[in-house]
């Protein structure tokens, strides 16, 4: 997807790394700023609530809570309801469930608890697309500016349960990657304003094992749609570290974003938040690479742009 402009005129993000013990540490939000009543933030999950807190303080960066649609990605969705529900089903013989676990349960459970709390009547939409559940969320909310809306919230989210965290153990997933979780939220428009913190000029995604030779030459030719190359960048993120020497070999400033927010599938979305904080004082027209790669099973570049 190239010869896109989608200005970022808000930003936030909440994000944890590390082990269990390490991510009950680290400093949250005061969520009651963003979920004033205390009986709906007891009912809410972790991610529930720092989707919300996220998606909230997004739009109060922008100066405004006008939004004329809401666009999210989760690659897991809401796993903590997910596996209260299914434990109640066992436990009661599948009699007398609490439906409550089942409905925060869904995926698009936070894209509709934002339009609740914003009393929002607009496109509401959720993608579940795995790794690349983000990118494709992006790449909605592009037809939406295409189509005429003007301000768009979009996001994405994923929780670590102690469950999930053990299965990825026993697979071995985390003897390569850092535990992560987070959620991050952007307000995009086709329109420049002085919030602006940047733009979204191209997005490429692939599905599936895609090798680093791979990457680094769909990267090039994606620079090249814009009319320009590698020596046109001021920074590269990558979600593989092992891509990072590549850049760093040519003097390009290099970060493993992936080291501040750790694995999961909306990473990319952090991705994005970290790149957009690198533009803030930089100059007009300075490019941000931005690779991220989930497992074995997406990868994505993006180009964004002062």
């Amino acid at each position: 997807m190239t010869g896109i402009n989608l200005y970022i005129n808000g930003m936030a993000t909440i994000n944890f790394c590390g082990t269990a013990q390490e991510r009950a540490l680290q400093p949250e939000p005061d969520y009651k700023l963003y979920i004033p009543d205390a009986g709906m933030r007891r009912r809410m999950s972790r991610v529930i609530k720092m989707g919300i807190s996220s998606a909230l303080m997004a739009l109060e960066s922008s100066g405004s809570n006008n939004i004329d649609a809401i666009v999210t990605g989760t690659g897991w969705g809401c796993l903590a309801d997910t596996e209260k529900f299914l434990i109640s089903i066992l436990d009661n013989n599948e009699r007398m469930l609490n439906p409550a676990s089942f409905i925060q349960s869904t995926s698009n459970t936070i894209g509709a608890q934002i339009a609740l709390i914003l009393s929002d009547n607009h496109y509401n939409n959720t993608f579940v697309h795995g790794g690349g559940s983000f990118e494709a969320a992006i790449t909605d909310a592009y037809l939406l500016a295409m189509e005429g809306k003007e301000r768009i919230l979009a996001g994405g989210f994923d929780e670590l349960t102690p469950t999930k965290e053990n299965l990825f153990n026993r697979m071995g997933v985390w003897r390569k990657h850092i535990k992560g979780e987070g959620s991050s939220f952007f307000v995009l428009s086709p329109f420049e304003e002085e919030r602006s913190v940047g733009k979204i000029v191209a997005l490429d995604a692939a599905g599936g094992n895609v090798s680093n030779n791979e990457i680094i030459e769909r990267s090039k030719e994606l620079l090249e749609s814009r009319g320009t190359s590698f020596r046109g960048v001021k920074a590269a993120l990558c979600g593989r570290e092992s891509l990072c020497s590549y850049f760093s070999d040519m003097k390009i400033e290099t970060e493993y974003f992936k080291a501040s927010c750790g694995e999961y599938p909306t990473s990319s979305a952090y991705g994005l938040w970290r790149g957009l904080s690198l533009l803030t004082n930089a100059k007009r027209g300075d490019k941000v690479l931005i690779i991220n790669s989930y497992l074995n099973e997406a990868s994505s570049i993006m180009i964004i742009e002062k």
